[in-house]
């Protein structure tokens, strides 16, 4: 256990599964407002502020945001910059593009600023309300109880990919995950490489390989054959660029078009909705969400989550040389070939095409379907109904303030969630803008629950798992 603690004594503990930016950040927050509680981070990495994204080795991976925009402060907004200048380049700019490595640091920094943070190297594997809290359960064997838990299990790998033989595995031509340092070993340097996906993990797999030395032509696979957009300096707007909520994906859509016909710059309406994106969600009946799900999604994607400048240019390069090729089809299968792998995919035009190539990454981005990812807590809660996926089937369905509901339709008062995990209920809830505004928001609600312990009421879900363990024997351990 790690802990950076005056030996502070607490009667309550505050749980927070992850340690990862989410989970880090709300910790932070949570000893910055001085809540009178135990805060636990449960996570088996050595050291907790990373995550995958921040603990990249690559000083080439860049943020997708300009540094100006990245404080984890929300009441600070120049907080990173200040850091930046002060610990790493005093030359720095709001509008620079800084290492994702750096910005680990500067989470780091945020860490040792505050005291009494603990942090077990241990995986929670299930999670029971019981006696007004919860107990957790440890891969060491241990149990842990806390009044309050908070799940911040961040991104998983990517969903199973349709069609990849066990012999494809065994040989280790394809290759699950992109952040995996085995990933990028013992590939022939002028050999061709498969990414499927052209989103920003398949810029970041492109990226390592070029940096490790790698020449051979790198070809993207994916049914949209889209890259994401570069960043580009525009005239940021007074406010956000649509009025009232949309009621149609529709209407959300001829709104944007209609500024953006007038002479907005498409960047200037993009980003203008960001702090009202989700509200714009919510406001979307569900059949409307699934519509924009199904026929817009990529298309926001594409132009919201954009690529750094620098990066957009090198690659533009490499596209114009034929060195990095981009290609449309929908994954059929990965197999085993002679010098490595072949996907076959259909275009489309309807005929299938076959690539061979030394090695294939899948880069398709996290998978959002919990009940396959992997997590035995996540499988543990989900199958006895303590948590339940989001109304369209992905993430966790939690209220507005990060409350997990349960499959009686309850909202928790011992169970929350912060991070990607809200996706289940919100359009965005990755980056640095939501992340900064749940930790907040949640510390605060956390505070409120610790000042007014004394006053809890278990829902009736959290009533009858607390029977059930107390029938079990487990209720009086301490």
């Amino acid at each position: 256990m790690w802990s950076r603690s005056l030996k502070v004594k607490f009667e309550k503990t505050i749980a927070i599964v992850g340690g990862g930016i989410s989970g880090s950040l709300l910790a932070v927050q949570l000893r910055r407002r001085g809540v009178a509680s135990r805060i636990v981070v449960l996570d088996p990495a050595p050291q907790i502020g990373l995550g995958l994204a921040y603990s990249t080795p690559s000083m080439l991976h860049l943020l997708n945001v300009p540094a100006g925009k990245m404080s984890l402060l929300p009441d600070e907004p120049d907080h990173f910059l200040e850091w930046l200048r002060s610990a790493h380049d005093p030359e720095a700019t709001g509008e620079q593009f800084i290492s994702r490595a750096v910005f680990g640091r500067y989470m780091q920094s945020l860490l040792q600023s505050v005291e009494n943070i603990d942090h077990i190297r241990e995986a929670a594997i299930d999670c029971r309300p019981s006696h007004g809290g919860a107990v957790l359960s440890l891969s060491g064997g241990e149990q842990l109880q806390a009044e309050w838990v908070v799940l911040a299990t961040g991104n998983f790998l990517p969903a199973p990919l349709r069609g990849v033989s066990r012999t494809a595995e065994k040989h280790g031509v394809y290759c699950h995950s992109a952040w995996d340092r085995r990933t990028y070993q013992g590939i022939d340097p002028n050999a061709s490489v498969l990414l499927i996906g052209s989103g920003l993990t398949a810029v970041d797999a492109w990226v390592r390989l070029r940096e490790l030395g790698h020449c051979g032509v790198i070809r993207m696979i994916s049914r949209h054959g889209a890259l994401p957009q570069p960043h580009a300096p525009y005239v940021p707007l007074a406010g956000c660029a649509i009025g009232k909520p949309p009621q149609t994906a529709r209407e959300l859509l001829r709104a944007m078009h209609l500024e953006i016909r007038s002479g907005v710059p498409w960047r200037a309406v993009v980003d203008s909705l960001r702090e009202r994106t989700n509200e714009f969600w919510a406001a979307l009946p569900r059949h409307e969400q699934q519509r924009f799900q199904r026929l817009l999604q990529r298309r926001w994607d594409v132009v919201r989550h954009r690529m750094a400048p620098a990066l957009a240019e090198r690659l533009a390069g490499e596209l114009a040389a034929h060195t990095v090729q981009v290609a449309r089809g929908n994954v059929l299968s990965v197999d085993f070939a002679t010098g490595g792998a072949q996907v076959t995919a259909r275009c489309p035009d309807g005929e299938t095409h076959v690539w061979s190539g030394a090695r294939v990454i899948n880069c398709t981005g996290p998978d959002l379907k919990y009940s396959r990812v992997g997590s035995p807590l996540l499988r543990q809660m989900l199958l006895r109904g303590d948590v339940v996926p989001g109304p369209l089937g992905p993430a966790l369905w939690s209220d507005e303030e990060g409350a997990l509901r349960n499959q009686s339709g309850e909202y928790s008062k011992v169970l929350f969630n912060i991070g990607p995990g809200r996706q289940g209920v919100l359009l965005e809830s990755i980056a640095i803008p939501e992340l900064r505004r749940q930790a907040a928001q949640l510390a605060e609600t956390l505070e409120r629950r610790v000042n007014r312990a004394w006053d809890f009421e278990p829902t009736g879900w959290e009533r009858r798992n607390t029977e059930e363990i107390a029938g079990s024997g487990c209720a009086d351990w301490a």
